[in-house]
C-alpha cells in the first residue's frame, strides 16, 4: 500500500514545486541594451543559464518519470490520456535538450571571435528556452491537477 501511494505522492509534490512561477525560480544574469557585455560577461551569464536550465530539466525529467510510474498503475481509460500528456512532453523536452546542446556548441565555438551580437543570440534563445520549458510544465501540472482533483479515478 504505501509502495503505491508514493509515487503519487511525489507527483503531488512535484506538481506543486512547478506551480511555483517560473521567474521566481530562474536566476538570470542581465544586462542594459547599452551595456558593453564583456566575453567575460557572457560566458558568466550563459554559465548561470546552464546551470538553471539543468535543474528545470531534471525536474521536468522526474515528473515526466513520476508520470510515467502512474501510467503503469492506472485503468485503460485514463492510461491513453495520461500516455498522450506524457509522450508530448518527453518528446518536447528531448527537443529543447537538444536546441541546448546546439546553442551550447554554437556559443563555445564563436567565442575566439567574440561580440556583443552572441551574448544577444544566447539572451534570445534562453528566453525561448524558458517559454518551451513552461509550456512543457503547464501540460504536466495540469495533468496532474486533474489527478488530485478527483477528475481522474
Amino acid at each position: 500500500m504505501a509502495f503505491t501511494l508514493w509515487p503519487f505522492l511525489l507527483v503531488q509534490k512535484c506538481a506543486k514545486d512547478s506551480e511555483e512561477t517560473y521567474d521566481e525560480d530562474v536566476v538570470e544574469i542581465r544586462y542594459e541594451a547599452d551595456e558593453d557585455v564583456t566575453k567575460a560577461m557572457a560566458i558568466e551569464d550563459w554559465e548561470q543559464f546552464l546551470k538553471q536550465s539543468q535543474q528545470d530539466i531534471d525536474e521536468a525529467d522526474t515528473n515526466i518519470g513520476l508520470l510515467e510510474a502512474k501510467i503503469d498503475e492506472t485503468d485503460v481509460e485514463e492510461k491513453y490520456a495520461w500516455q498522450e500528456v506524457c509522450d508530448a512532453s518527453n518528446l518536447a523536452l528531448l527537443k529543447l535538450k537538444a536546441s541546448r546542446a546546439k546553442q551550447n556548441k554554437e556559443f563555445e565555438s564563436k567565442l575566439d571571435n567574440y561580440d556583443k551580437t552572441l551574448y544577444q543570440q544566447n539572451e534570445f534563445f534562453e528566453t525561448q528556452f524558458h517559454h518551451e520549458m513552461e509550456a512543457i510544465n503547464k501540460k504536466l501540472n495540469n495533468l496532474f491537477e486533474k489527478m488530485k482533483s478527483g477528475y481522474y479515478k
